[in-house]
């Protein structure tokens, strides 16, 4: 088992319906967007789990400042004990197992929700109790949008899909057991390997690295 340490924070009562796991890896500029990002949105019921792959003392006390800077309960911290350094792999894992809500989703530090992301996707999974994830589109980067419907490697990033937690417990235990850099799509192929049925919304509202968003970017920023 992963050692860490909790450093702010401990899992709601009653829990939220959506967990969203964080991954930091240093970069706390970005971090501060991606916080902002998720206090912006219009779904409340939702915590946010990050977890820091070991950065040394400096960093992770400008994470602790960053994430009790919300004044959210909502809002957890852990940090690794050891350095990982395997893509998120082993700070995902941490923050999905520490995570209680019936839904589950991973945003990295760099990357941002919209205000209005989460009600359709909640929306879609109440409506239909068999759908393992559902997903939007993603603004990439600033030079393509992702709206692929089925799924493909190298066509989705982790950040869209909204999973349902009862799927990757029924197929991977609660654990991402990958070693690779594609690993995102690792877990949405198995979950589609296993028959687990998903839907794709095609709205826009995942953004991969604002920092390709001047917009974006500037809104976040000002909110802080």
């Amino acid at each position: 088992m992963t050692a860490y340490a909790t450093r702010y924070g401990a899992p709601s009562e009653p829990p939220p319906r959506v967990s969203i796991v964080t991954t930091v890896y240093d970069r706390t500029a970005c971090l501060a967007r991606c916080l902002r990002s998720v206090q912006q949105s219009t779904y409340r019921d939702l915590e946010q789990i990050v977890v820091s792959d070991a950065p040394g003392a400096a960093v992770e006390d400008e994470i602790l400042r960053l994430v009790t800077a919300q004044g959210d309960p909502r809002v957890r911290y852990l940090a690794l004990e050891q350095r990982a350094h395997d893509w998120g792999i082993t700070p995902a894992a941490v923050g999905l197992r520490a995570s209680v809500g019936e839904f589950v989703c991973f945003l990295s530090d760099d990357n941002a929700y919209l205000p209005a992301h989460f009600p359709p996707l909640v929306a879609a999974l109440d409506a239909e109790p068999a759908l393992g994830f559902v997903y939007t589109a993603c603004q990439y980067a600033g030079r393509v949008r992702l709206a692929d419907a089925p799924p493909k490697g190298g066509r989705i990033d982790l950040g869209q899909p909204l999973f349902r937690r009862a799927a990757i417990r029924r197929h991977l235990h609660d654990d991402l057991p990958f070693t690779h850099h594609a690993w995102d799509w690792s877990l949405i192929a198995t979950l589609m390997q296993h028959g687990e049925p998903w839907r794709f919304l095609n709205q826009p509202t995942f953004i991969f690295r604002v920092e390709s968003y001047p917009q974006i970017r500037r809104t976040l920023e000002a909110a802080g």
